[in-house]
């Protein structure tokens, strides 16, 4: 494709649709399956599986979903068809990622009974299987579309604009339907949503010269070529450091809000709602950002302002000037934003420079391998976060009487970050 060729506004916003459907579904899965299963007593819902089996249900579920990203990237990259090398798993897997996600929500026995465990760790599976089946595909469309870096950027900022509102969609939408319709009405209309938004690319991309850009790698080949590619473990290696911080932190704004400034479960959309605007708005200037000076120099300027807020939150309560506790909270996770735009912006950008760097190498278009590998890393660097987050709050106290776990929360993830920073300043590209 024309490395100049200005990608149409309907093409750019169709594609990035398709990341809004991904935030919106993980979301719901996220925040209220536990809480379906085995809902706090005293709410007058049913209890449909033991607490103790349901992390184990949702950790199985998360490591299908690691282990079969580099399986189905070598699949698509290997695949040949009319419709070409991602549409068609986009296309078939949209349907079956939908109705698992439903399914969910419909345990077979009532009561809480083992066979809705082993239920869900099905479902979950299926679930998380057909979301690497069409979310791999999809990512490793990207680079197909436009071999302009600027053209990259905007796609990639379409997503992250998408992302953040299926976020939203998903914190405001999910809670309006179950306290209204209930858990099954929520999941079938959201369900809705989620497919329409992933049939988005399918109407609006048409791949090009599939027939030339085959892999021609073996599965170990191509995972052995792709950790070969120096600027990607560069790439890799800062973005491990950089997702363990931000998981870290994200796991903790509950503790903090709770905790650290005396708020109630329900204030946590408050104070959280204004970085998720920052982010948006923050999206044309990371663009152009991003144009003018590159991808690299944006990542690490972001990723310094992220380091600083990170490293403030203990001092939230001890401002000057009567600030309360809640704007306190709200200052800093704005300030956190702008990063966060970048981190949901330039990813899928800079992977797509990394796949143009190996093809000058190997000849090989490997598109899905890369996303893939992607998410096999960072899904295990985020499963790393929440164990550690774990022992960090059991270990120095996560209540307001004894807090030292809760305050470490920011410095520690700031350190993490620098460490993230140290590696990644080695990261060639700079376009």
């Amino acid at each position: 494709m024309n490395k100049e060729l200005k990608l149409p506004l309907l093409l750019k916003t169709m594609y990035g649709a398709g990341s809004g459907g991904f935030a919106l579904v993980i979301l719901a899965i996220g925040t209220w399956t536990v809480y379906y299963y085995a809902p706090p007593s005293g709410r007058g819902l049913m209890t449909y599986a033991p607490m103790a089996l349901l992390g184990t249900a949702m950790m199985i579920g998360r490591v299908v979903d690691a282990l079969t990203d580099p399986l189905i990237a070598q699949w698509s990259d290997r695949t040949r068809s009319r419709w070409g090398r991602r549409i068609p798993f986009i296309l078939f897997g949209s349907l079956p990622l939908v109705l698992s996600f439903i399914l969910v929500w419909h345990p077979p026995v009532p009561g809480s009974s083992v066979v809705n465990f082993v239920y869900l760790v099905l479902m979950l599976s299926l679930f998380f299987l057909f979301y690497t089946v069409v979310i791999v595909p999809y990512a490793a469309l990207l680079p197909e579309l436009t071999s302009s870096s600027k053209e990259r950027i905007s796609l990639a900022t379409w997503q992250g604009f998408f992302r953040i509102l299926g976020l939203i969609i998903g914190f405001l939408g999910s809670s309006f339907l179950i306290e209204r319709l209930g858990f099954k009405a929520m999941a079938t209309i959201l369900g809705m949503v989620v497919l329409v938004s992933l049939y988005c690319p399918v109407l609006a991309v048409r791949e090009r010269n599939v027939h030339l850009r085959k892999s021609e790698f073996a599965f170990r080949q191509s995972i052995i070529q792709t950790f070969r590619n120096k600027p990607f473990r560069y790439y890799i290696g800062g973005f491990i450091f950089f997702w363990f911080a931000f998981t870290l932190l994200t796991m903790g704004i509950p503790y903090i809000v709770t905790e650290l400034m005396g708020l109630g479960k329900g204030d946590v959309g408050l104070i959280v709602t204004p970085s998720l605007v920052v982010v948006i708005l923050s999206f044309p200037l990371i663009q152009r950002i991003a144009s003018q000076k590159g991808k690299k120099f944006t990542v690490i300027l972001s990723l310094v302002l992220l380091c600083a807020a990170f490293f403030l939150i203990p001092s939230i309560g001890h401002w000057p000037f009567g600030i309360s506790k809640a704007l306190q909270g709200q200052i800093l996770l704005g300030l956190a934003g702008i990063p966060i735009a970048t981190l949901f912006a330039l990813p899928n950008a800079m992977i797509a420079d990394l796949v143009d760097y190996d093809e000058k190498v190997t000849g090989s278009r490997r598109e899905a391998m890369y996303f893939g590998m992607q998410g096999l890393m960072l899904k295990f660097a985020i499963a790393l976060s929440a164990l550690f987050f774990g022992f960090l709050l059991r270990t120095f106290g996560y209540s307001s009487a004894e807090p030292l776990g809760i305050l470490l929360l920011g410095p520690v993830a700031g350190v993490f970050v620098l460490v993230g920073l140290s590696i990644f300043s080695k990261y060639p590209i700079t376009t």
